[in-house]
């Protein structure tokens, strides 16, 4: 009896747990790595192993990414540096940890997972706006660069998926009359926030997923819903270009180093162009199973030597594409591809709740950031990943040893 309710309390503990990872998606990548080594250890300790493996065993999606995983584990019998290889799988670590979240996560509380990663998207976003206005001031953080260093390619990505996660729970979530008019100014606030801070990946996502918003809004209508999206988007866009300083120098630079490539390809999109030709040698060369998990560092520092000499060679094309067309070559993009395409099918699937449209959003996000950059082994977006797929995509259980009955 005292075991039984150790493990039911553990089981809750663990999904609050879960709901704190989503908080600190936008936040502190420290915070994530002490959460999940809780949960992890939490969940070992919560017992239920058995019953665990079985609904990760008849569970799609875990066991697409499984696939993928393996993949990862098999090319290191044709990689030449084994020690890169078992680094390229330890950056996988945050995917692994799906089996763990799926078996976590508590159907009654899906939606509270969401509303704390609005939370901490709200917070985060807060910050922009204080350094926006001059309030907050640390390291390179300035009026015109809202976000830390970096932190643009993945604060945008996180900013775009909150928007429509915001909107979509405004349209469709049972939301109370008394918070329609604060979240529709939160949603305001964020849309805004977007064109002032610098990620264009994920400006590029905001765009497809609005545009995925009114398709799906006008699904009954999509000549009506394919108008809207003709005018609507690029009025949007064009707004944001006059209005933003910020957004119309990002899309300009753009432009410009995509005219500027063959002579000066040392910029931030030039760059990314050569990483995706050079590796393209490489894929050419391998293109069945790839160079192997370790050796794109060495792959690709060979063929920037004899075609780009001048540029320091890298470990990262930037595109999660090329990057596993690289070391696992077609066989690895079809594991890949078969991740999403499993995703995609669940959300077609008829459910016991209204979030088909968020399951399918989903991996059309995360098949439109990959395009311009691996963010399935970047820290946040990896566990964004393996949480929200957790979230999206466990099925209602009955009442069990570890977790309470479902609300309807």
């Amino acid at each position: 009896m005292k075991l039984n309710i150790f493990q039911q309390k553990a089981g809750r503990l663990n999904a609050w747990l879960l709901a704190l990872m989503t908080f600190a998606l936008p936040l502190s990548t420290s915070a994530l790595s002490i959460l999940a080594i809780l949960i992890l250890v939490v969940w070992l300790l919560e017992g239920g192993i058995r019953e665990k493996l079985r609904v990760i065993n008849h569970h799609p999606v875990t066991l697409a990414v499984l696939v993928y995983l393996a993949l990862y584990v098999l090319g290191l019998l044709w990689t030449e540096d084994l020690a890169s290889g078992l680094e390229v799988i330890k950056k996988y670590w945050k995917l692994m940890l799906l089996p763990v979240f799926l078996t976590t996560v508590r159907w009654d509380l899906r939606r509270v997972y969401a509303g704390f990663f609005l939370a901490g998207m709200t917070m985060a976003m807060t910050m922009t706006y204080m350094a926006w206005f001059g309030l907050l001031h640390y390291a390179d953080l300035t009026t015109t660069h809202l976000t830390r260093g970096t932190f643009h390619v993945i604060y945008n990505p996180l900013l775009a998926f909150a928007i429509y996660l915001l909107l979509h729970e405004m349209l469709w979530g049972k939301i109370r009359s008394v918070l329609r008019w604060p979240l529709a100014g939160l949603a305001l606030l964020m849309i805004f926030n977007m064109f002032i801070t610098e990620g264009r990946s994920g400006q590029l996502a905001f765009f497809v997923l609005l545009g995925l918003l009114f398709l799906q809004i006008f699904r009954k209508n999509i000549l009506y819903a394919g108008l809207i999206i003709t005018f609507l988007l690029p009025a949007i866009f064009t707004a944001g270009y006059q209005l933003s300083p910020v957004f119309q120098g990002r899309v300009d630079r753009a432009c410009a180093e995509v005219l500027q490539f063959q002579t000066n390809p040392n910029t931030s999109v030039g760059l990314r162009l050569l990483f995706w030709q050079n590796s393209w040698e490489i894929i050419k060369k391998n293109p069945w199973l790839g160079v192997g998990t370790g050796d794109f560092p060495s792959a690709y520092a060979e063929v920037n030597k004899k075609q780009s000499a001048q540029i320091t060679a890298t470990d990262n094309p930037h595109n999660q594409y090329i990057l596993v067309l690289c070391q696992l070559g077609l066989l690895g993009l079809a594991a890949l591809a078969g991740i999403f395409v499993t995703q995609i099918q669940q959300a077609l699937r008829p459910s016991q709740d209204d979030w088909g449209r968020l399951r399918l959003a989903f991996p059309l996000f995360f098949l439109t950031i990959m395009v311009a950059e691996s963010y399935l082994i970047i820290a946040e977006t990896g566990f964004l990943f393996s949480l929200f797929s957790a979230v999206f995509f466990a099925r209602p259980k009955p009442v069990a040893a570890n977790l309470q009955a479902p609300v309807a």
